[in-house]
């Protein structure tokens, strides 16, 4: 894109103004200073130029730059959807910009944003799933809420659909909803799933996950089957949830962190506004470092096995490592396999689960000093 495009942006976007969104700002003579949202600190060390247009921490990050690089830092997404955004902000259209990164950037957006729409169609054409949807404890509001679909249980017919659209098939390709096979034909990713799109933190469909439906069951086949990266979409940077919980996280200075989609969306809709979820995959330390500029305390509910128990406690050192006040929910009946399995046994109750959550140490103590194994020492 032009230079001229990115100064407009800039020239809209007075810096202090936008950062008064993510952080507290007091005056320092002609500039302003607030605590460094980058790196732990008592002292004000991150400074405000409105002359300049720039921010720069003066403490251990030693770092700067404008609302573009601030943005870029603060949400961890790249350049483009960083720009992406502040034009929506800046009121100034790129869609005309002859920049071929942006422009291939902004065709996967569009695509992914095309697919969540039929999927959503699909979900709501079949009372058949809606009622397995219900049956799992989800609520209409949460459906909408959070673009739950279905796909197709046909080989092509997110393809075709998307093609009939408009769409270009190396895009849908590129953007991991369909594969190329060696007869040169194209198969959809998902078939015959219900599809939970994953946001980016600033709002964006950029993957899917899909469950497989009840009734296809197969040992040979993923439960779940989660999107590619690709160019919009890096697994270990996005936080499940993030666009819709974030400023709860930052008031209430805590962040819950569950595994799956299934955990996040029934104890959202519980009433636990400030939790996000890894999608299923291993927690990462860019997750941590996004959780981290909002809250001081991390509370980890896995699933309740073994591989849960294993992935908590890598998650406790990883936690414990950025300086997190670390808590973890222990949910007593095994039974009960996961935070979701919980809220739908126990409506109402989630709340009080967090509010009792425990330190590592009291967490480690009710694991291998439970009355069996204290028996033994």
């Amino acid at each position: 894109m032009s230079d001229n495009s990115v100064q407009l942006i800039k020239d809209r976007l007075e810096i202090v103004d936008f950062l008064r969104q993510y952080l507290k700002l007091t005056p320092s003579g002609k500039n302003y200073k607030a605590l460094c949202p980058f790196h732990k600190e008592k002292t004000p060390s991150f400074m405000v130029s409105p002359d300049r247009q720039s921010w720069h921490c003066f403490g251990s990050c030693a770092t700067g730059g404008d609302v573009i690089a601030f943005l870029m830092k603060y949400e961890n997404v790249e350049f483009y959807d960083a720009l992406k955004v502040l034009a929506e902000k800046a009121g100034v259209d790129l869609k005309t910009t002859g920049n071929r990164d942006f422009q291939s950037h902004n065709a996967l957006y569009s695509v992914m944003a095309a697919a969540e729409d039929i999927y959503k169609k699909n979900l709501a054409n079949s009372s058949a799933i809606l009622a397995y949807a219900r049956e799992r404890g989800l609520m209409p509001e949460t459906i909408n809420e959070f673009g739950l679909g279905l796909a197709f249980d046909t080989s092509d017919g997110l393809t075709r659909a998307l093609l009939k659209n408009g769409y270009n098939v190396l895009d849908i390709e590129r953007a991991g909803l369909t594969m190329k096979t060696d007869r040169g034909t194209y198969w959809d990713r998902f078939r015959s799933r219900l599809m939970f799109p994953i946001y980016n933190h600033v709002g964006k469909a950029v993957a899917f996950t899909g469950r497989i439906l009840p009734g296809n069951e197969n040992p040979n086949i993923g439960k779940y089957v989660n999107s590619p990266e690709t160019p919009i979409f890096q697994k270990s940077k996005i936080v499940y949830g993030l666009h819709k919980t974030k400023n709860n996280i930052r008031q209430a200075n805590q962040a819950v962190l569950v595994e799956g989609q299934m955990d996040f969306l029934m104890m959202w809709q519980d009433g636990i506004k400030n939790v996000v979820a890894t999608s299923g995959t291993a927690l990462t330390q860019d997750h941590l470092t996004v959780l981290r500029r909002l809250a001081d305390e991390l509370v980890l509910s896995f699933d309740n096995d073994e591989a849960g128990q294993a992935a908590a406690e890598r998650g406790i050192d990883l936690a414990g490592a950025n300086d997190f006040s670390v808590k973890l929910l222990i949910i007593d009946d095994k039974k009960l396999k996961d935070p979701a399995d919980f809220v739908k046994s126990n409506p109402g109750r989630v709340q009080e689960l967090v509010r009792g959550g425990v330190s590592a140490m009291e967490y480690y103590f009710h694991k291998y000093l439970s009355p069996a194994t204290d028996s033994k020492i």
